[in-house]
């Protein structure tokens, strides 16, 4: 059964490992935590007893944006992605927001269908904004606009 839970300070460690697993450029504990401050909403998807995926975002005001969603790489394929990411909407709406946005690496296709998919639509692009060994690549800026009642 999956249900999707408050991010704990406590449950940094293990958000960490899969962040390592699954992320190109792992973001630092040091950057979790700083996300634990009382203006982000984070959520964390369990299935029974197993820790499966995350996401991290923000409210600024009447707009939210979404900085992390990963799904533990031996999950992923299974939907939770899209568990995730229906929840941060269903969540940004609860706090009056209207507009969501979020930055995804341009060569993450899985992702930007997934997007897509919820509605999201290409607003943007930094040309090589993700830095790594391996290269740069181009970030695109999306965004949603959330109807709330």
């Amino acid at each position: 059964m999956l249900t999707i839970k408050p991010l704990t300070a406590a449950q940094l460690p293990d958000i960490l490992s899969i962040e390592q697993q699954a992320a190109f450029a792992p973001w630092s504990l040091a950057l979790f935590e700083s996300c634990l401050a009382e203006d982000y909403f984070n959520f964390v998807l369990w299935d029974k007893d197993k820790l499966c995926g995350y996401y991290l975002a923000q409210q600024v005001l009447d707009e939210a944006s979404l900085f992390n969603i990963v799904v533990a790489p031996a999950e992923q394929g299974k939907g939770f992605g899209r568990t995730l990411l229906q929840h941060m909407l269903q969540q940004a709406k609860q706090q009056y927001c209207h507009q969501v946005w979020l930055e995804v690496r341009a060569s993450n296709t899985a992702a930007i269908a997934l997007y897509q998919s919820a509605g999201f639509e290409l607003t943007g692009r930094r040309k090589n904004y993700y830095q790594s060994s391996a290269g740069a690549d181009d970030a695109l800026v999306m965004s949603l606009k959330l109807s709330v009642s």
